[in-house]
């Protein structure tokens, strides 16, 4: 059963196990539930006592006007990704470039994330505070009662604007790679939030000391092409089959249990 437009509000646990979740329609009973809420995922946790090291930054993407075809599938460099597109444009995205919105999330992992933003430390553009209704503005409520209205309530859908400067850069940087195409129209922009975890690696996993509860967040960007696969295995997981495949590089417990953290390729 699929129900839309539905908000969770929040977990139903009783003596640590859990029984369900409540909804803004009433409550659903399951002995096991999946948190995949992407950039909402550690603030819906954090409501329960249970801790990720998530951070969420702003990337932007555009769509060009149909142009000749200098190259029919996807490519990336060290400064734009691009793939072709089915009405004869380019999507274009930046490469390592991202907006970070400074939160009470990003404060508590800032020893976590040092490593990786160390990586390309002036790569991203850093703001002091996320825009009203992110969740991990400074004014976002961290607790709510379950049987009143949500943060998810209040922001349905996290669509954040795009970076304008961002935009006209894409363009001109696909325009020096390709300068036969000549000038080079935007007929779309668009940003979205990417879930990110200190190693750039995603948490598909169990909650250790929560029964019943899974996890399966920070695909940094990459959900729309390993999450299928993701739902997958987390589906034969949580029917207690095999997953086929050696997931400890996907545990929950790598972030407290004292272990090196080994980075993954990057957002």
């Amino acid at each position: 059963m699929l129900i839309e437009n539905c908000a969770v509000r929040g977990l139903d646990i009783s003596a640590g196990h859990i029984r369900g979740v409540i909804t803004e329609q009433g409550r659903l009973s399951a002995d096991q539930v999946l948190v995949a809420g992407g950039a909402w995922s550690s603030l819906l946790l954090r409501r329960h006592g249970v801790k990720i090291p998530q951070l969420s930054v702003k990337n932007t993407v555009l769509a060009t006007v149909p142009v000749e075809n200098v190259h029919n599938g996807g490519a990336a460099d060290h400064i734009l990704a691009f793939r072709r597109r089915q009405d004869g444009g380019y999507t274009l995205a930046p490469e390592g470039f991202h907006e970070v919105y400074i939160g009470p999330d990003a404060v508590r992992g800032m020893g976590k994330f040092f490593g990786p933003m160390m990586r390309s430390p002036f790569g991203r553009a850093y703001w002091p505070a996320s825009p009203a209704g992110f969740p991990d503005a400074w004014g976002q409520r961290r607790r709510w009662a379950l049987d009143g209205a949500s943060p998810f309530e209040s922001t349905r859908v996290l669509n954040p604007a795009p970076h304008i400067k961002s935009v006209t850069k894409m363009l001109a940087d696909f325009q020096e790679l390709f300068p036969q195409l000549g000038k080079v129209g935007a007929q779309a922009s668009w940003a979205g939030m990417i879930d990110v975890l200190p190693d750039v690696v995603p948490i598909v996993d169990k909650v250790p000391d929560r029964p019943g509860l899974w996890v399966g967040t920070g695909m940094s960007g990459h959900g729309f092409g390993i999450g299928p696969a993701f739902g997958r295995i987390l589906a034969d997981m949580m029917c207690g089959q095999d997953a086929g495949h050696d997931m400890t590089r996907f545990r929950f417990a790598r972030f407290g249990d004292g272990s090196k953290l080994v980075m993954g390729p990057g957002m």
